[in-house]
């Protein structure tokens, strides 16, 4: 194997096989290049890691080699007008008044702007390589983008191009249905193993920490987090922040590092700490590092997990944008108010039918009901599933000014479902009708309610 391959193999662990093909894949500079190479698997796998640093060793000079990130170019021009000055060598500054190598509108000006760039000048034979990260965007750029990319060195005259597409999706989801292109090599990067794991994570020992005690703890970790929590930078997270609790009692000679046993029972409330608030991301690694150094292992261990929440209990709420707070407050009143009292809390006029619904006694009986025993308390219950629509209606309800035309609620939506403080209920592939539960406690919301000035308990049925 090169000296390239060799050093890729040193810093990232686990990865060989795939190290190797793409290294045999790439061969010397003048050799031909393939026209596509598909690079796919789940996140946290080293996917743009290992090709960003085996480019970066294989190409010094960094112009025949252009990365793009699909986020960044979030169009076709962005994307064309990227790739030119990377491998032109051209860098957009002040002197030449910030604009780009060449201007291209469409695929017809980037095909015509890389012949005269390649081609006249005699580099059609030096392969260009073009790495495009997140390529499950370009799905929605246009039905022929993909396509056109995949066959860029006939386009260009039989340049020396190859494009090298990475996504956390599979190749049958890309495919073209109208065709016009080869399938191209795919290269897969499965989930890291528990040993590729520990291997990965013995890098990040502390150089004044035995490595073999190190290894222990993550291996500890690993066997706690690793059915809900495979990703990792995630367990790379849990243990940066674990780490110097566990060995706190060591410092405080409460115990040694031979007795294993007694520092994870010392641990074990900033474990629990760890799974329900550092996985949703509720508080950063800084406000951890704060408020879990108020508790110490010399104190009663139910005080680590209440220095740590102290913090989400008092504050002015979730981190989250101004309308995002309001429908997290929509969504916990949809998820435990009862439905047929929306129009009583949430009417911003009368309802003319409100008599004659209390002649028919109906109130009365569930008040009645409610009185002997609290049997339709759903603050016990649990969040019931509620209809998007409806959520949507306490939030224009609720919410005191008009809302800006130029926020994107169903995206706002989208982003809580992420962070799991909304739960999809529904089946994954509908597209009307969708149902969700709010994934928050009663004193979070409070705290988020405060930061907005809205006072819910008003709107809370039946809450103690």
């Amino acid at each position: 194997m090169s000296t390239i391959g060799e050093r890729l193999l040193t810093k990232f662990p686990g990865r060989n096989d795939q190290i190797e093909q793409l290294l045999s894949l790439l061969g010397e500079p003048e050799d031909p290049a393939p026209p596509c190479v598909f690079v796919y698997g789940p996140s946290a796998t080293g996917k743009t890691a290992v090709i960003r640093d085996l480019f970066n060793e294989y190409d010094t000079s960094g112009d025949h080699y252009a990365y793009i990130n699909s986020v960044e170019c979030f169009t076709p021009r962005l994307l064309f007008e990227r790739t030119l000055n990377a491998w032109s060598g051209h860098v957009p500054s002040a002197d030449n008044r910030f604009s780009n190598y060449a201007r291209c509108d469409n695929l017809v000006d980037f095909v015509n702007s890389v012949r005269d760039l390649l081609v006249t000048s005699g580099k059609q034979h030096e392969a260009h390589y073009m790495v495009i990260d997140q390529a499950e965007r370009l799905r929605d750029r246009g039905p022929m983008l993909l396509t056109s990319l995949l066959r860029l060195s006939e386009l260009t005259g039989g340049a020396n191009i190859s494009v090298i597409l990475i996504s956390n999706v599979v190749w049958d989801k890309f495919r073209p249905r109208h065709g016009g292109a080869a399938d191209p090599l795919s290269i897969f990067f499965p989930y890291y193993t528990k040993q590729q794991i520990l291997l990965v994570l013995a890098k990040d020992c502390p150089l004044d920490e035995p490595q073999s005690f190190f290894l222990t703890f993550v291996d500890a970790v690993y066997e706690v987090f690793h059915r809900n929590c495979v990703d990792l930078n995630e367990l790379r997270h849990l243990v940066a922040m674990l780490y110097p609790k566990f060995v706190q009692p060591v410092f405080e000679q409460q115990a040694t590092r031979n007795e294993f046993a007694r520092l994870f029972k010392l641990c074990q409330p900033y474990f629990a700490a760890a799974s329900e608030r550092l996985y949703l991301r509720e508080i950063s690694t800084s406000e951890w590092q704060k408020y879990s150094a108020v508790a110490s292992a010399k104190n009663n261990p139910e005080d680590v997990a209440t220095s740590i929440y102290h913090m989400a209990e008092n504050s002015d709420g979730m981190d989250l944008p101004h309308y995002t707070k309001f429908l997290l407050i929509s969504a916990y009143l949809a998820s435990y108010n009862p439905s047929r009292l929306d129009v009583q809390y949430f009417a911003r006029g009368k309802d003319p039918t409100q008599k004659r619904k209390r002649k028919g006694g109906g109130a009365s009986a569930a008040a009645a009901e409610d009185a002997l025993g609290g049997r339709d308390r759903q603050q016990l219950l649990g969040p019931r599933s509620f209809a998007i629509e409806r959520m949507l209606a306490i939030f224009y309800s609720v919410i005191a000014e008009p809302v800006d035309s130029a926020v994107d609620v169903q995206t706002q939506i989208a982003s809580l479902i992420t962070l799991r403080l909304l739960t999809k209920t529904s089946a994954g592939d509908r597209l009307d009708g969708i149902k969700c539960k709010c994934n928050v406690s009663l004193e979070a919301i409070r705290g988020i309610s405060r930061s907005v000035r809205f006072e819910i308990d008003r709107f809370l049925y039946n809450f103690t």
